[in-house]
C-alpha cells in the first residue's frame, strides 16, 4: 500500500506490528462475551507473546521478500488471520469454525477502520508528525470504529451468544469476508501503483476507493450477523417443531408409565390379598420375598444430585424394565449443574427414547443401555451406549432415520447435537461391535 511513501520507511517497517495490535483490539471487542476456557490468563498471555513473535517474523521475511510489493501484504493478512483463529479457538469456548468466524470479523473491523482513516487522511489532508499519525489513526481511531460496531452489533445480544451456532456456511461466509478484503486492497494498490508512476493525482481515488471499501467491510459485517441470527432462528424453529412433534409421543410414554404402575399395583393388590390367606410360613416367607423383588424398583427411585435428570432416568428405566431392557446408570448430575432443566430434559430425554426404541427391535435377550456421566481430563464426557445389530446409515455424523417420512422424524439426534452445541460441547455418533455409542464432550469452565 505505498506506506513508505505515505508515512516513511519507519512506518513501514513497523507496519507488521501496528496491524497485529489493530487486528486485536478489533478482536477483543468480538469475543468480549465469549465464555473463556480454564487457565484463560494464562492461555492468553501465551496466545498474545507467540502471536506477536510469529507475525513479527512473517512481516520481516514479507519486506525481504516481497518488498512493498501488495502481494506481501495480502498473503500477511491472510496469515495474521488464521494465527488469529489459533488463539481464539484456545482462549475461548467456541469450535474452529466459531474462532474462525471471530478473526474474520475482526479483521472487517480493522479494514473498516483503516478505510475511515484513509478518508480522513486524504480528505483533510493534514500534516501531523509520523507519531501523532499512528496514535489518531491507527489506534484511537481503531478503538473508537471498534466500540461503534460493538455498541450496534455485539453487545444487544450478548444474552444469546451461548445460541450462536456455526457451521460450514460460516466458514464460507468468513472466508469470503477475508478474500475480498484483502483482494480488493491487493487490486487497488496495483492500480495506484500505475497511477503513481504515469504522474497522476490519486488522492480522490483513494478517498473513493476508501469509501467504497468501509461500505463493503461494514456490509460485510451486517451479513456476518445476520447470518448469525438466521441460523439461530432456523435452530430454535427445528428444536420447536420437533418439540411439539414429540409431544403427543411424550404423553403416550408418559401414559405407558402410568400404566406400568397400575398394573404392577393391581398385581400387588391381589397378591397380598392371597398372602392373607396362607397358613404355611415358609410358603408366605418365600412369597414375601418376590414381593419385595417386584416393588423393589419403585423403592430406588434415581438419585443423580439433579432432580430433573432424576425424574428423565426413573421414568425410562421403568420403561426398560416393563420391556426387559437391561438398563445401569451411573451419573454424577451435579456436574451438569450448567444446564437447563428443559434442556437437560430434552438432551436425557431423547438419547433415552432413541436407545429403547432400538432395543425394541432387539431379541429380549440382548437388550441393554448403559449410561454414563463422568469427568474426564477438563471434560464432562456424557456416554451411552446400548445393543445395535443393524447399523443405520450416517449423515453429517447423525443417523439417518428409517422412517417412511423423513421430514417428522429423525429431529431427536439433531435436538442432542444442537443442545450439545449451545454449551460449547462436542457430539460423536458411530457403531461398533453391535453396539450404539453416544459421546458428548462439554469442556468445564471454571
Amino acid at each position: 500500500m505505498l506506506y513508505s511513501q505515505m508515512y516513511g520507511e519507519v512506518y513501514y517497517l513497523a507496519y507488521g506490528n501496528i496491524f497485529a495490535a489493530e487486528l486485536l483490539i478489533s478482536m477483543i471487542f468480538f469475543a468480549i462475551y465469549r465464555p473463556r476456557r480454564r487457565y484463560f490468563v494464562f492461555r492468553a498471555f501465551l496466545c498474545i507473546i507467540f502471536f506477536a513473535l510469529l507475525e513479527s517474523l512473517l512481516w520481516f521475511y514479507i519486506t525481504k521478500l516481497a518488498g512493498e510489493a501488495s502481494w506481501g501484504n495480502a498473503i500477511f493478512y491472510f496469515v495474521c488471520t488464521l494465527l488469529l483463529t489459533g488463539g481464539i479457538y484456545l482462549c475461548f469456548q467456541v469450535n474452529a469454525l466459531g474462532a474462525f468466524y471471530i478473526a474474520t470479523g475482526a479483521y472487517a473491523v480493522q479494514h473498516a477502520a483503516y478505510s475511515l482513516g484513509n478518508v480522513f487522511k486524504y480528505l483533510l489532508d493534514l500534516s501531523l508528525p509520523l507519531w501523532a499519525q499512528i496514535i489518531v489513526y491507527d489506534f484511537l481511531l481503531y478503538g473508537l470504529v471498534g466500540e461503534i460496531f460493538f455498541l450496534i452489533f455485539i453487545r444487544p445480544r450478548r444474552h444469546r451468544i451461548k445460541s450462536d451456532f456455526f457451521d460450514v456456511r460460516a466458514f464460507a461466509i468468513s472466508l469470503m469476508t477475508l478474500v475480498i478484503c484483502s483482494g480488493l486492497s491487493l487490486l487497488v494498490d496495483n492500480s495506484f501503483a500505475s497511477y503513481i508512476e504515469r504522474g497522476i493525482d490519486v488522492r480522490w481515488l483513494r478517498i473513493y476507493c476508501s469509501l467504497y471499501a468501509l461500505v463493503g467491510s461494514i456490509a460485510s459485517i451486517i451479513i456476518q450477523f445476520s447470518f448469525l441470527r438466521e441460523n439461530r432462528l432456523t435452530n430454535e424453529t427445528e428444536i420447536l417443531d420437533e418439540l411439539i412433534r414429540s409431544e403427543s409421543k411424550r404423553h403416550e410414554m408418559s401414559k405407558e408409565t402410568i400404566d406400568i404402575i397400575n398394573e404392577k399395583c393391581h398385581d400387588i393388590k391381589n397378591q397380598i390379598a392371597v398372602l392373607a390367606r396362607m397358613d404355611d410360613v415358609e410358603t408366605r416367607k418365600a412369597y414375601i420375598k418376590d414381593l419385595e423383588n417386584r416393588i423393589a424398583i419403585y423403592d430406588t427411585s434415581a438419585e443423580t444430585g439433579n432432580a430433573a435428570l432424576d425424574i428423565v432416568i426413573s421414568e425410562k428405566g421403568l420403561l426398560c424394565e416393563k420391556n426387559n431392557i437391561a438398563f445401569s446408570c451411573l451419573v454424577d448430575g451435579t456436574k451438569l449443574s450448567f444446564m437447563s432443566a428443559p434442556d437437560l430434559a430434552s438432551l436425557f430425554g431423547n438419547a433415552l427414547d432413541n436407545a429403547i426404541e432400538r432395543q425394541l427391535k432387539e431379541k429380549e435377550e440382548n437388550r441393554f443401555i448403559s449410561l454414563s456421566v463422568s469427568e474426564e481430563a477438563g471434560f464432562l464426557h456424557v456416554h451411552l451406549d446400548n445393543c445395535c445389530t443393524e447399523s443405520p446409515e450416517f449423515r453429517g455424523g447423525l443417523p439417518h432415520t428409517d422412517k417412511p417420512d423423513e421430514n417428522f422424524h429423525g429431529f431427536g439426534t439433531k435436538s442432542i447435537q444442537n443442545i450439545a452445541a449451545k454449551y460449547y460441547g462436542e457430539t460423536f455418533m458411530c457403531v461398533e461391535d453391535n453396539r450404539f455409542n453416544l459421546d458428548l464432550l462439554f469442556p468445564m469452565s471454571e
